[in-house]
């Protein structure tokens, strides 16, 4: 049977942050939060950028001379109001200053903010940080960083926490998806470890402290495959859901989900959300012409919302033209 793309109505581009001299981007790496009566806070990677080359817009972006920058819409991100954009961390401030602030993270006893990571108006802010150093597949080490905020990121702690890496990996990596709430006041989130396995990290103490609890997803071929992307969704019942992308390895460019049903203590193994034949891109593609070569994965960033009537929407993103975005139901 042949499937007919989607009839897209209302539909409107908005710009949040633009200029043909800055890169901004990477905002599922930074912090998009919602907080009710139309207000949003979107934090993303805020850069000069001169377009000229590969490397100006690559991913070592991150550690360049660029800001995070928040900036905040009061409707529904119709509009984003500019001139009090503020600049939760800057690559560009001095080295001394950088690692001042990182150095507070590993001070035993070093008092620190009491917030109340339940509360709707906390927000959580993963800084990636390059340590020395390379790991055993030649990837630079990463460090995170965890900056709390009580009043929706208008003001942070000036001590931030270390996430720790466990026994036997050299990096760590968390994406600003908002930490899963549990019932009893602690909180979960996704962590990338050596750029190869994905770990459950929780905090039963608002953050003072990350712990490892568990692993979700590791490739059968360590050397090779890879998850990414990791975006976690609890459902009302109680079970976790993992969302990811697989990168090379057993199943290569393939949208997974994995659960658990004991709060992130054992997970089952990750299962294909996409089928081959069920595209809606493939009447499209048969119309296009592409005479470049394309190489990496098809598929990026699955994001999973939880729908008002139970069910579960995940859209993604498509880099093999036709490019786009899609969404499973």
């Amino acid at each position: 049977m042949k499937r007919i793309a989607p009839e897209l109505r209302e539909v409107r581009h908005i710009k949040v942050c633009y200029s043909k001299q800055t890169y901004c981007g990477h905002p599922s790496q930074s912090g998009l939060h919602k907080f009710g009566n139309g207000e949003i806070a979107l934090m993303h990677n805020h850069a000069i950028c001169a377009y000229g080359a590969e490397e100006d817009v690559s991913h070592g972006v991150y550690f360049r001379e660029g800001a995070f920058l928040l900036q905040r819409s009061f409707d529904h991100g119709e509009t984003w109001k500019r001139g009090d954009d503020q600049v939760v961390w800057d690559n560009a401030w001095p080295e001394e200053k950088k690692k001042g602030i990182l150095a507070e993270a590993l001070k035993p006893g070093v008092e620190r903010d009491e917030i109340d990571l339940s509360s709707p108006d906390a927000i959580t802010f993963f800084k990636r940080s390059n340590a020395e150093g390379r790991d055993s597949r030649g990837n630079e080490n990463i460090e995170t960083f965890a900056f709390r905020s009580a009043d929706r990121g208008h003001t942070w702690e000036k001590v931030p926490t270390k996430i720790p890496t466990p026994h036997g990996f050299s990096s760590v990596m968390v994406d600003a998806t908002p930490p899963v709430q549990f019932p009893d006041g602690t909180q979960g989130v996704m962590a990338d470890l050596d750029q190869s396995q994905l770990a459950f990290y929780a905090t039963d103490n608002n953050g003072l402290a990350w712990h490892y609890i568990s692993m979700v997803a590791q490739d059968a071929d360590m050397r090779f495959g890879r998850f990414a992307y990791q975006r976690l969704l609890r459902l009302p019942g109680g079970r976790l859901q993992c969302y990811m992308l697989h990168l090379a390895g057993m199943r290569n460019q393939i949208l997974e989900m994995a659960y658990s049903d004991d709060g992130g203590i054992s997970w089952s193994s990750p299962q294909p959300i996409v089928r081959w034949g069920e595209s809606p891109w493939a009447s499209l593609s048969r119309d296009r012409v592409w005479n470049r070569s394309m190489s990496g994965p098809l598929y990026r960033s699955p994001w999973p919302l939880l729908l008002a009537d139970g069910r579960i929407a995940v859209i993604f993103a498509r880099r093999k033209p036709p490019y786009g975005m899609g969404v499973i139901v």
